[in-house]
């Protein structure tokens, strides 16, 4: 007599194999398993985590000290990622159609974060014919100017640019040791070695231009910092290195007055601390106060200017960023005149995957030329050049 439990129990593979065998019938065949279920599922949730941190990513980034470090991916991530994904849709047989378009989906969301210059395809840009007159603009990081280097081999190299505004970052010594920057002074150094140039500087921003300086004045970030117990000098020891991140000159162009900003915004995080000390957490909070100072600060004073205006230099942020994007919607990116796919100024000396260096204007200024110039291994920037016309009285 059976029990309730085996008469309830469906016979298994063995079983049924054995009753066929004893009755002289042919075994029942077993359903075979779906092909490419298994890659279905590892699809669906590779889509599903990367559909969820891109979404992160949009809402987070620009303004979470504890989120730059996801900041600092290669921008090319947002389509090498998805189209990678897209690429295995074929194998998920049961899903492909509906993986593919999460995919898809995916890519088109994430192009805009990218940086890639459509305007390099064919009959999209990429440039234009340079006007006579026309203003040369050279803007570059010199990490730390001439530190450890021949200073007339880098005179030389700024001279070869042949520029008649130069937007230089980075005026300034580094002590290594006691990891803090040394006031530098080459003020009249450049007036020698560049005669008829006109020089501003303050902190470690330093303008030159051939033409007249009507005026200038550093735009001072602490009103802007949100902390100012954290934002500030962290030694007391050269305030004006942390206060003043953005230069503006104003230049007297052909009769016209033309404002140029000259920017570094403070870099998010010391790759040189050990992530998980409480100084490395310190750094970055404090340099986030610091970085939202420089973009209120220059914000602000964009706000106020009627100028036609002129914003380039190191924003240590790439087009994935919020506040770079931010900048975008207010000003022209020089982008388009650009004739790479992807242009990259960051690190020089190798495969550079990062565009930490940004260019951008105010709608009357023409953009004609722009380009990434080779920094000869006297900085870990690649430097900015573009030709320009200014709007006609």
């Amino acid at each position: 007599m059976s029990t309730p439990l085996a008469k309830d129990t469906p016979p298994g593979k063995e079983e049924i194999r054995a009753a066929g065998a004893a009755s002289g019938a042919a075994p029942a065949p077993v359903p075979p398993r779906p092909r490419g279920l298994r890659a279905a599922r590892l699809l669906t949730a590779a889509l599903a985590l990367w559909a969820a941190f891109l979404t992160s990513f949009l809402v987070l980034t620009g303004g979470h000290w504890w989120w730059r470090p996801l900041e600092l991916l290669p921008p090319l991530t947002f389509a090498v990622v998805p189209l990678l994904l897209l690429a295995l849709a074929p194998l998920a047989r049961p899903a492909r159609l509906r993986l593919a378009a999460a995919a898809l989906c995916c890519l088109l969301l994430g192009l805009p974060l990218t940086g890639l210059n459509v305007h390099a395809l064919p009959g999209l840009g990429g440039g234009s014919a340079v006007p006579q007159g026309a203003v040369r603009v050279f803007s570059w990081n010199t990490e730390y100017w001439s530190d450890g280097g021949d200073p007339d081999e880098f005179y030389a190299y700024l001279k070869a640019q042949r520029a008649d505004v130069y937007l230089l970052q980075e005026h300034v010594s580094w002590d290594v040791a006691g990891h803090r920057p040394i006031r530098a002074d080459h003020v009249a150094e450049l007036r020698e070695r560049f005669p008829g140039f006109h020089v501003a500087a303050v902190g470690e921003i330093l303008t030159m231009s051939r033409y007249p300086i009507e005026d200038w004045r550093g735009l001072d970030n602490w009103p802007h910092l949100s902390d100012p117990d954290i934002g500030g000098p962290p030694d007391g020891r050269f305030p004006d290195y942390y206060r003043y991140k953005v230069l503006r000159t104003d230049l007297r162009i052909d009769g016209r007055t033309t404002t140029f900003y000259n920017i570094h915004v403070p870099v998010q995080l010391d790759i040189s601390m050990d992530p998980s000390s409480a100084e490395f957490t310190a750094f970055m909070r404090a340099q986030e106060v610091r970085r939202q100072a420089t973009y209120r600060a220059l914000e602000k004073d964009l706000g106020e200017n009627r100028l036609p205006v002129v914003v380039a230099g190191d924003m240590n942020g790439t087009a994935a960023m919020g506040e770079v994007r931010g900048l975008g919607t207010r000003l022209r990116d020089a982008l388009p005149a650009n004739d790479q796919l992807y242009p990259t100024s960051w690190p020089a000396g190798g495969p550079a995957l990062w565009r930490l260096d940004w260019a951008f204007t105010s709608d009357p200024v023409k953009v004609h030329t722009y380009r990434m110039v080779d920094s000869r291994g006297m900085s870990d920037h690649r430097a900015q050049a573009l030709t320009l016309t200014l709007p006609a009285d």
